[in-house]
């Protein structure tokens, strides 16, 4: 599954569940909760797999808002980031 196919996918579940009407600053709010969760378990692979789920899940929520095009949007953002390449 590729970025987009995920991101529509996310958006039809947050349709069917409500979620699409989450308001954007409790997205952020969410964000936080789920990185803060993170920093308290470094050594835990299961809440850290978990939680970098949940983080995903955020992203595509706040990317079919603003209809980001991931394929672009990362092809921009390694054609940047060559300068770091040796």
């Amino acid at each position: 599954m590729n970025l987009n196919e995920l991101k529509r996918k996310v958006e039809d579940f947050d349709k069917k569940a409500g979620f699409d009407k989450t308001e954007f600053s409790k997205l952020i709010e969410m964000f936080e909760e789920e990185i803060g969760i993170l920093k308290a378990n470094p050594m835990n692979k299961t809440v850290i797999n978990h939680e970098l789920t949940d983080l995903l899940i955020l992203i595509m929520q706040t990317a079919h808002r603003y209809d980001t095009d991931f394929e672009e949007e990362l092809s921009k953002w390694f054609k940047k980031s060559e300068k770091y390449l040796k």
